[in-house]
């Protein structure tokens, strides 16, 4: 039953049109809340809600690190166990 509700959670997760937006821009390189904002034209709050969706279901992670300016940001990325599912689902509707 466990594993039943975690796949809920992941389709529920993927379920979204802004949340495979965000997907695709993390996969591309864009994995700052401040960044995927401006680059989807959405606010930041939304955003960040769309995030903790995607961690709550561990389809990403988040991880510190540098700005440019060498200011301390949280960035994402795709689940390392995740990329490989991302990758067979694209090819599934191609």
């Amino acid at each position: 039953m466990q594993n039943k509700i975690k796949i809920a959670e992941i389709m529920g997760a993927l379920g979204n049109v802004t949340r495979l937006d965000i997907l695709d821009l993390i996969a591309e390189g864009i994995s700052n809340p401040g960044a995927l904002s401006k680059k989807l034209a959405s606010p930041r709050p939304t955003i960040e809600k769309h995030l903790r969706v995607l961690l709550k279901a561990n389809v990403i992670s988040k991880y510190p690190g540098l700005s440019p300016e060498g200011q301390t940001r949280i960035y994402y990325r795709i689940a390392e166990n995740f990329n490989p599912f991302l990758s067979e689902l694209n090819n599934l509707v191609k």
